[in-house]
């Protein structure tokens, strides 16, 4: 990146705890310079996670940044996580709430709620197969939640 850019913005923000590129980038955009991506993979990230503990801590890191940079920049126009963090309110709240009602309330038809689990569970999957991703390392983003631990 530009130097004199970079220090326009007034470089990384201190407090921002995870996802510091992304939000750099809004902030540069919004003073007028553009962000260009190479169609080249710079590098690779291997987060060498083997226990669930690991990524427990990784998963609330980023559900924390998606909240962060949604309160930083959620305003139109950038929108910054906004619906990566409605996402997480959504699946990891509201879904579970609801069904626990509708079953207090009608019982075990209020169990099919649960099937938009699995859907999620298809579309993240399939997704993870567009972008070449083996079938291995789709299921298991899929499984550990893809919208809160995708590279």
């Amino acid at each position: 990146m530009r130097l004199i850019a970079f220090r326009q913005v007034g470089g990384f923000n201190a407090e921002v705890i995870a996802g510091e590129e992304p939000e750099l980038c809004v902030r540069l955009r919004g003073t007028g310079w553009k962000i260009m991506r190479l169609d080249s993979e710079m590098t690779w990230h291997d987060a060498a996670m083997t226990r669930f503990r690991q990524w427990w801590r990784r998963a609330k890191r980023a559900g924390y940044a998606y909240a962060q940079g949604a309160a930083l920049h959620g305003a139109p126009p950038e929108r910054h996580w906004v619906r990566e963090t409605t996402r997480i309110w959504l699946w990891g709240g509201m879904v579970p709430l609801v069904t626990l009602l509708l079953v207090g309330f009608v019982g075990i038809p209020g169990l099919i709620l649960l099937t938009l689990y699995g859907l999620l569970w298809a579309k993240t999957f399939l997704n993870a197969l567009r972008k070449k991703r083996k079938l291995s390392v789709a299921a298991l983003w899929a499984t550990a939640g893809y919208s809160l631990c995708a590279l």
